[in-house]
């Protein structure tokens, strides 16, 4: 589809390549690069990650996104403003979510509303799960903030199975615009905290204890 295609371009090299980040946390490698195309010079960012689960299973967890566990995940979630499915109508495979993002005063909180898609497995078993901003008013959804500003977001996932049984690689790419100003120090915590996918998926699946016996 032509939402695909757009996400795709994301990892286009053409247009500069990724500089990683050096962070603490060794199991994820983060990268980013800047798109030179705005006047804004807008940062893509990308993380990488060796996931203890399936590709078809990482991907049933993103999708599941209002379950129980999810929920609870975000109300534990100090960053996290509101997170809501605001139409499942489209099928099995198309959904539109509403996220607010907390920010520092004096900076304005940023809402994303976004429309995500998924598809797979392709010929060689990868998943993948795209999105990019929607244009919905607040009264759509239910939910209107003073004191927000509305993102743009796009973006996708690709889950691309291993050769290590129920092992997957999970690499997550996304263009985060916040459509004002935001200096660069807050603007790089912003990028790792939109990609800390690989981390939850860490929390949820590691088999590190089924490791361990198995080599006892």
């Amino acid at each position: 589809s032509e939402l695909f295609a757009r996400c795709r371009e994301l990892e286009n090299y053409a247009a500069g390549e990724f500089e990683e980040m050096h962070t603490s946390n060794h199991r994820v490698r983060y990268f980013r690069r800047y798109d030179r195309l705005t006047e804004r010079n807008v940062a893509i960012g990308k993380s990488v990650a060796q996931i203890d689960a399936s590709a078809a299973e990482v991907l049933a967890w993103r999708w599941d996104w209002s379950s129980n566990e999810k929920m609870l995940i975000n109300r534990e979630d100090k960053n996290s403003l509101t997170r809501f499915v605001v139409k499942e109508e489209f099928g099995a495979r198309e959904a539109i979510i509403e996220t607010t993002k907390i920010l520092p005063r004096p900076f304005w909180d940023r809402q994303f509303v976004i429309k995500c898609l998924w598809s797979g497995p392709d010929e060689n078993g990868c998943y993948y799960y795209c999105w990019e901003s929607c244009d919905l008013p607040p009264f759509f959804l239910g939910v209107e903030f003073t004191r927000s500003v509305r993102g743009d977001s796009r973006g996708y996932m690709k889950l691309k199975p291993l050769e290590i049984p129920r092992t997957c690689e999970f690499t997550i790419t996304q263009r985060l615009d916040a459509n004002g100003y935001m200096p660069a120090w807050l603007a790089n915590l912003k990028i790792i905290a939109s990609l800390s996918t690989p981390s939850e998926l860490h929390s949820t699946f590691d088999r590190d204890e089924e490791i361990d016996s198995v080599e006892e």
